[in-house]
């Protein structure tokens, strides 16, 4: 009679098992989204004159979530079980000793989950052992009820949540800065005349369909050009629809370029539309773009 480490897993329990582990793990990790999410929500109403990829952010909580997607790593630190497989009654052991598998052999078996759809071909072909097995010496095998557990040592699972923290933070690191160059405006040269002065004429032009706040400033830093932020407060979500859209945005461009030539100035306008439980925007550059150097 076969042990039960020994035992084959079925295809549909291996490949159950990741499916509920990725389930529990994107659940686990997007609470860790939410205080970003409520940050975001409770300054709907600031409607900020921020630039483009520049708005904004608590660090603190850019970390907090990279901290869920750290945790997903290491869903099997607990002697080689996570919750999906605490449901099917599997266990990630050393493939050596039999034992459960210690948390640093199971982050280094997950880390290997970056490469999830070679992971799951293998895993139907081997239900016991995947690549992640094989890089860190483990299995998979049912769990042995009869098996006395080892007490969990809180220390040696904090290490790799800490490793995979730092893993996390430094992956993040990697990807090229898609945010919008700061312009460098002098918030001194507020052009207050000349804004008020714009703004009157989207008031009486466009004033049924959206409330503006223009801001000019007469100089930027090493520029011949002005520059000029504008939140355009929405009255009906006319951005919801493309066609609205586009054609608010070219009246309120060709209004704004009637008052001041393209050329003579850059910026961005901000389309904003918010109504209880719902809150869009748009952010579009206008005017000459800048070749500038990243902060």
């Amino acid at each position: 009679m076969l042990s039960i480490e020994n035992k084959k897993i079925s295809v549909g329990t291996r490949l159950g098992a990741m499916l509920l582990d990725h389930f529990f793990m994107c659940v686990i990790a997007m609470l860790f989204f939410v205080p970003s999410m409520i940050s975001k929500l409770s300054g709907i109403d600031d409607t900020s004159h921020e630039q483009m990829g520049t708005e904004r952010h608590s660090v603190a909580l850019d970390y907090i979530k990279l901290f869920g997607v750290a945790l997903y790593f290491c869903k099997d630190i607990f002697n080689g079980r996570s919750i999906a497989k605490r449901i099917l009654k599997l266990q990630i052991v050393d493939n050596k000793t039999g034992l459960p598998a210690s948390p640093l052999k199971c982050f280094i078996r997950n880390l290997l989950c970056i490469i999830w759809p070679i992971e799951v071909i293998i895993a139907a072909i081997n239900t016991s052992r995947r690549i992640g097995d094989r890089v860190a010496g483990t299995k998979l095998v049912e769990f042995d009820t009869s098996s006395k557990q080892p007490k969990i040592n809180i220390w040696k699972a904090l290490l790799p949540v800490g490793i995979s923290y730092g893993f996390v933070i430094l992956i993040s690191q990697f990807p090229p800065n898609l945010r919008t160059s700061k312009i460098n405006y002098s918030e001194s040269s507020y052009n207050q005349v000349q804004s008020k002065d714009l703004e009157k004429l989207l008031i009486d032009s466009l004033g049924q369909y959206l409330t503006p706040d223009i801001r000019i400033y007469d100089t930027i830093k090493n520029e011949n050009v002005k520059y000029l932020t504008g939140v355009l407060k929405l009255k009906e979500n006319y951005i919801g629809d493309e066609n609205s859209y586009r054609q608010l945005n070219e009246i309120t461009l060709n209004l704004i370029y009637s008052k001041i030539p393209k050329e003579d100035f850059t910026g961005q306008l901000r389309y904003f539309y918010k109504t209880k439980g719902f809150y869009k925007s748009i952010t579009t550059t206008i005017g000459t773009p800048l070749r500038l150097k990243k902060d």
